[in-house]
């Protein structure tokens, strides 16, 4: 619900209200990324190994809500820079803490995809009744937001605290490095984590700036919220057949697919002309996000033994929300109007594609489907990768090599049990 409060609302507000423009907005999306390069694979491994992982989310929470709620009374780009990098940097871990915390408990995987989908009901839950109180209420005004976050935040630690938690023991405890070498010393890991990084610089900025196209449109806030509460209630028929679609097809073809739909989708997001058009394209949405992030998650706890569940998550956010985010908004920023990409990439747009100039806001959706593109071919390189792993294994009759040193006792803790 959280989530449904935020997008696309506190944009608006950051632009309607706050008075940023279009740059000053992409350098503030780009925080989180920047907060979770720094913090996430510290909020991982404490999750893991220092604090059980029902409290940190607890206070991360709370302290999330106060710095969001302080948002709201300024207009300095500057101040809201360093409330939302407080903001982002204890909110960022949140949804990857929770992961850590639901994988912990066995057989948890079965049920993610169902959990998922009440998580997206509660995001359309919350994103039509935003819009619904905005046109109907506040004239528009968005202010009410910041309050409404805290109240939610608030109600769910109270339900959260009398959850059970379970933590892994560890016979001995692994170092920061040693965990995280665990996941990036493997080719395979390494590989999604390029497939992640050109997928989200694809997909953040484009999702984000699509309610700004629609306004510019003269879309009201319903009609942008009707764009965002479609692709979310779009996601649900993903969530509850993920453990299907996965045994079906595997991870990576999935993301795949994902990959390839969500090229198509900036490339209709550039060609549409009314917001009409932009709402059935959402549809496109229950792909390029439900079922790539569903995947994504499961390839990556596939990765991790059962005493590493937060520490895998993390990597992956490190990437998905982290170097992605900062380097897809950036450069995104840049390619809109004013930016110092702007010309080179109307340039490409003509004289390359052969396509019209239909300005910045638009090239940004042919920048998106190029990097979209880019992800699709490693994650072909990773499928290719992934089937000669598995014939040389099927040919050596082994089912893992034997490490040693470090490695070898990280494996016999972390693979234990699986």
């Amino acid at each position: 619900m959280p989530s449904g409060i935020i997008l696309p609302y506190y944009f608006l507000f950051l632009r309607d209200e706050a008075g940023l423009d279009a740059r000053q907005i992409s350098y503030l999306t780009g925080i989180s990324g920047l907060t979770i390069i720094l913090f996430q694979q510290f909020w991982g491994y404490m999750g893991d190994v220092v604090v059980p992982k029902k409290y940190l989310i607890v206070f991360n929470s709370l302290v999330s809500s106060f710095c969001f709620f302080l948002i709201s009374r300024q207009h300095s780009f500057w101040i809201i820079a360093v409330l939302a990098f407080a903001q982002q940097a204890a909110s960022t871990p949140l949804q990857q803490l929770f992961h850590g915390y639901l994988f912990m408990h066995e057989g948890s995987e079965r049920h993610f995809g169902r959990l998922r989908a009440w998580g997206s009901l509660g995001f359309i839950a919350a994103n039509t009744g935003i819009a619904f109180v905005a046109d109907r209420i506040t004239g528009g005004k968005l202010g009410f937001i910041f309050p409404f976050f805290v109240i939610v935040t608030m109600s769910f630690c109270l339900l959260f605290l009398p959850m059970p938690d379970r933590r892994t023991e560890h016979a001995v405890r692994p170092t920061f490095l040693q965990v995280q070498g665990f996941f990036l010393g493997r080719p395979q890991v390494a590989l999604f984590l390029a497939v992640v990084f050109f997928y989200q610089a694809a997909h953040g900025l484009s999702y984000t700036f699509q309610s700004f196209l629609m306004r510019e449109m003269g879309a009201d806030m319903r009609v942008v919220s009707l764009s965002y509460s479609l692709a979310a209630f779009l996601e649900l028929p993903v969530f509850f057949a993920l453990n299907r679609l996965i045994g079906r097809w595997g991870e990576t073809r999935l993301i795949l697919f994902a990959a390839f739909v969500q090229a198509l989708r900036w490339l209709l997001i550039w060609g549409a002309a009314t917001p009409g058009q932009i709402i059935a394209i959402s549809a496109l949405h229950c792909i390029t996000f439900g079922l790539f992030y569903a995947a994504a998650v499961s390839y990556m706890n596939r990765q991790a033994g059962v005493a590493l569940k937060a520490s895998a998550q993390a990597i992956f956010a490190l990437v998905y929300f982290g170097f992605a985010a900062v380097v897809g908004n950036v450069a995104g920023g840049q390619v809109t109007s004013g930016g110092v990409l702007a010309d080179a990439m109307t340039w490409f747009v003509t004289q390359v594609l052969h396509m019209p100039d239909r300005g910045g806001l638009r090239n940004l959706y042919i920048f998106c489907s190029a990097l979209a593109l880019i992800s699709a071919g490693l994650c072909m390189l990773l499928i290719k990768r992934e089937g000669r792993d598995c014939r040389q294994e099927q040919r050596s009759h082994i089912r893992r090599p034997k490490a040693s040193g470090i490695r070898s006792n990280l494996s016999l803790l972390f693979f234990n049990g699986r």
